[in-house]
């Protein structure tokens, strides 16, 4: 029995994780200026998908999350390159690995949780700010305007991304009992 809650919350949260990605890119346009607010709006809901399923439901659903969503946004062109997915892929799976050692063993309303927030952020930003530059540098095909916008991307808004996603987190997943 308890294998299928796992299971079904992690579906649950995969599928709104996606679902709202592909709604909000689908309603907000990814054109200038607009793509600043796309990026901050889906990239926090990105990131609550990911933290929210591994605190409530444990370190494998947010390792299924962060598999998943690098390839719902290459499918939806906002990776213009499938190199990306991995590098996306690794930066999403830090912030998970981090933030579950930080939250697991009961202690979700400590400082610990707040702690593995901040390391788990920092560290996705900056391996993928290192990570994507090297991408983007190899990809001569890329506008030099589209080129600039990517690495901005995968800069300092992961931080802040991840960091409203933690707080959205906090409030949610207070409401929900844990699996995990």
């Amino acid at each position: 029995m308890k294998t299928t809650k796992y299971i079904t919350r992690s579906a649950v949260i995969l599928a709104l994780t996606i679902a709202l990605q592909f709604s909000i890119r689908a309603v907000i346009p990814s054109v200038p200026p607009f793509n600043i607010v796309n990026l901050f709006v889906v990239g926090s809901i990105v990131n609550l998908g990911l933290l929210l399923a591994t605190e409530t439901t444990g370190l494998w659903a947010g390792i299924v999350i962060a598999l998943a969503a690098p390839v719902t946004a290459w499918l939806q062109a906002h990776l213009p390159s499938p190199t990306m997915i991995p590098a996306v892929m690794a930066g999403n799976l830090i912030l998970v690995v981090v933030y579950w050692l930080a939250t697991r063993k009961g202690s979700r309303q400590s400082w610990k949780r707040w702690l593995g927030l901040l390391v788990g952020a920092a560290a996705k930003m900056a391996f993928l700010y290192y990570a994507i530059g090297v991408i983007v540098g190899t990809l001569s095909a890329l506008p030099p305007a589209a080129a600039a916008f990517i690495r901005f991307s995968f800069s300092w808004p992961q931080f802040v991304t991840a960091l409203i996603a933690g707080f959205l987190s906090a409030m949610i997943a207070g409401r929900i009992k844990p699996l995990a």
